[in-house]
C-alpha cells in the first residue's frame, strides 16, 4: 500500500502560489513608482511587493514596454474619460476637464509621466481618448482632417506641460504646488544679471 504523500499531486497551480491580477501587478508598480520613481521600478521589485517568482509577473505583462503600456492605460482610466462626453457646445469645457484631471493624476504619479512619452499608445483605453477628442473639435466645427491634426496638437500640448510640470522635481510625490514652483522660479531669477536679462527678470 502506498504511503499518501508518495502520490502525484493532481494538476494545477504549484502549492504555496499566489493567483494575480493584471491590475495588482500595476498597483505595485505604482507604488514602487510613488517611492523610488523611475529608477526603481523592476520586475523584480513588482514580484518582491507581490510576494511571487520573478516569472509571475511575465504572466499579465510580456515585458518592461507592456508593463509601462499598462500603467499609461490605468492612469488614462483614473482621469476619467467620461469628462471628454456631453453636448457640443460645450466642447472645451470637455477638453479642458479631462486635461485638468490627467494633469492631476500625474502629478499624483509623476514617476509615470515618461511613460506617456516612450509607450505605445496603442491601448483600448487611449484609442477610445483619441476618438472623443476628435469628436471635441468636429463638435468644435472643424473637418475630420483638421480634427484629427487639433486632436494631435493638444495631446502634444498636454502632455508636454505635465513634462515640464514635473521636470523639475525627483518625480516622487507629493510634487511642490503651483504656487511653491513659481516662488522657487522667482528666488532663481533673482540671482541673475538684470543688465543681461532684463526682460526675464522683469516676468
Amino acid at each position: 500500500m502506498r504511503d499518501g504523500s508518495n502520490q502525484r499531486r493532481p494538476r494545477g497551480r504549484p502549492p504555496g502560489t499566489r493567483l494575480l491580477s493584471l491590475g495588482q501587478v500595476v498597483d505595485a508598480a505604482l507604488a514602487l513608482l510613488d517611492e523610488h520613481g523611475p529608477a526603481g521600478l523592476s520586475m523584480r521589485r513588482i514580484a518582491d511587493l507581490l510576494g511571487v517568482h520573478n516569472n509571475a509577473i511575465y504572466t499579465y505583462v510580456a515585458d518592461r514596454t507592456a508593463l509601462e503600456a499598462a500603467i499609461v492605460e490605468r492612469l488614462l482610466v483614473d482621469a476619467d474619460p467620461a469628462l471628454l462626453a456631453g453636448p457640443p457646445r460645450i466642447w472645451r469645457r470637455r477638453l479642458t476637464r479631462y486635461a485638468s484631471s490627467l494633469r492631476a493624476v500625474l502629478r499624483s504619479h509623476p514617476g509615470a509621466m515618461s511613460f506617456f512619452m516612450t509607450a505605445p499608445m496603442v491601448g483600448d483605453v487611449a484609442l477610445d481618448i483619441g476618438e472623443a477628442t476628435m469628436r471635441c473639435f468636429l463638435d468644435a466645427g472643424l473637418h475630420s482632417e483638421d480634427a484629427s491634426r487639433a486632436s494631435y496638437l493638444s495631446s502634444l500640448y498636454v502632455l508636454g506641460f505635465m513634462a515640464f510640470d514635473i521636470a523639475e522635481t525627483d518625480a516622487i510625490p507629493p510634487l511642490p504646488t503651483d504656487d511653491e514652483r513659481m516662488l522657487r522660479r522667482r528666488a532663481m531669477l533673482g540671482l541673475l544679471d538684470p543688465k543681461r536679462l532684463p526682460l526675464t527678470i522683469s516676468t
